[in-house]
Parts: C-alpha cells; structure tokens; sequence
C-alpha cells in the first residue's frame, strides 16, 4: 500500500472554495476513484479564515496551500486520475508518494462526504535546511523536533510524511509533509494554549521560542508554512488500535492552560 499526497495552491488573493463545491467533489472523488485500486481517500481543505487570523500577513504570501488530497494506493505507479481531479479545482499541485507514520491517532473517525471531521489540522509542507542533507533533516524530526513537539502543542494528532517519490518534478518539491490536529480552533489560534501544553518550569513563551528555534534550525522558513485544514474522511483504511486518543467529545474535560 503507497500514500500519494497531493498538495493544491492558490493565489493569496484568491477566495477560498465554497462548501458545496468541496462537497461536490468529494463525491466526484468517491466516484471516480475505485475503491479496490483507491481504498483510502482524505481530503483537507483550507480553514481561510482561521489561517488568516492565525498566520496574519504571512498568509498574504504570494501562493497558499489551498488543499492536501491524501489517497491510500495499491499502486502509486500512474495517479493520473488522482492528479487529474486535483488539477481541475487546483491547477497549481504538486503530488508525491510518501511513507507515512502515525505517532498519535484521533479515534471516533467516520467517513463522511458532506461533513468535516470535528477539529482542525494544521497542514504543512516541510523543506529542509539548506545546510541540512535530507538524512540528516529526517532525523533532527524525528529524533529531536517531534517529541517537542508532541510535548509542547496539544494536538491529539501527529503524522509524519517522508517523501520517497516525487510524481510532479516541474512543481516546487517539499520534503515532508506534517499533520498535527486539534480539538478546537482556539488551540491554535490561542498562543497560550498553542505552546502550553507542557508548562513543567517553563512558561508558554519559553516554549514558543523553543520550538521557534529549532524550526529556524532545520527547516526552510521562507517556503516552509501552516494552513489550518478542515478535514474530510470519505473512504478509511486506518482501525482503532490500542492508546489512540480519544475522540474530542471524550476530551472536552481536558484542561487547558
């Protein structure tokens, strides 16, 4: 099973796609993507004005990403039809196969074409360092900005995306992709919350210039970004195993700082 990712951008002055056009596509994708060739299907799309308020004028940037259309393939060899949907809604793409790895998992998931998951995901394309090699980029995630990661923000999802293939060369080509969700737009948007999860002898400004640090250190600020997604879940290979998170009705007692 391969994990084609297929990453949709826009103009920044360009409005964002309305709801029933999303829904119009997701059953074009149920559609025309068969389901034995096609067996998983997620499809996140931009939050503009959550990300608007989040990002501020970055999110003025000359090109946005607008939507990620993840599909779990049998075979990645020709996603033609995959890329072929993406580019009528969003002529500017770029699709890669990618390992994924799922370190922490939202259970309580069903598909749905007309309805978003409860909760958002912050999207990001990820390009390394210059000064980093791509081993050595995979690793400082892995080993080092990840788990701080996962300490610092309260996200009860985090999934790592290495790109192994690229499908579309003539596209700006990122490394990784990351997907961290969160139970409410206020986790995001506030930064106390944001960057509090963890505040053991340290304050949620420290942690911000932690994580502020070390994402200077091995990324590539000036095309690396974050998009707060709404997401679709419209066919699901993924079961409940055993320490998935909760879903967010069952977290709603959490307390946040």
């Amino acid at each position: 099973m391969e994990k084609v990712v297929v990453v949709g951008y826009r103009a920044a002055g360009a409005p964002a796609l309305e709801r029933a056009d999303i829904v119009a596509l997701n059953h074009r994708l149920l559609a025309e993507l068969d389901v034995d060739r096609y067996p998983g299907i997620a499809l996140q799309v931009e939050d503009h004005e959550t990300s608007r308020r989040w990002q501020g004028e970055r999110f003025t940037a000359s090109r946005r990403v607008a939507a990620l259309l993840g599909v779990w393939a049998e075979s990645a060899d020709d996603p033609s039809d995959v890329t072929r949907l993406v580019g009528e809604v969003w002529p500017d793409h770029a699709a890669s196969v990618v390992t994924e790895t799922v370190i922490r998992w939202r259970t309580g998931r069903a598909t749905n074409p007309t309805e978003p998951q409860p909760g958002w995901t912050v999207t990001s394309p990820l390009y390394r360092a210059p000064s980093m090699t791509r081993d050595e980029f995979v690793r400082h995630w892995i080993d080092v900005h990840q788990p701080m990661s996962l300490r610092i923000h309260p996200q009860d999802t985090y999934v790592r995306n290495i790109v192994t293939r690229v499908l579309s060369p003539a596209a700006p080509q990122f490394d990784a992709i990351a997907e961290e969700g969160f139970v409410a737009a206020e986790d995001i948007l506030e930064p106390a919350r944001f960057f509090g999860a963890d505040l053991r002898g340290t304050t949620w400004r420290d942690n911000a210039a932690v994580i502020g640090d070390d994402v200077r250190l091995f990324l590539d600020a000036q095309h690396t970004a974050a998009t707060a997604m709404r997401e679709y879940r419209l066919r699901e290979i993924r079961r409940p195993r055993a320490g998935d998170v909760a879903a967010p009705e069952q977290l709603s007692a959490r307390t946040r700082t």
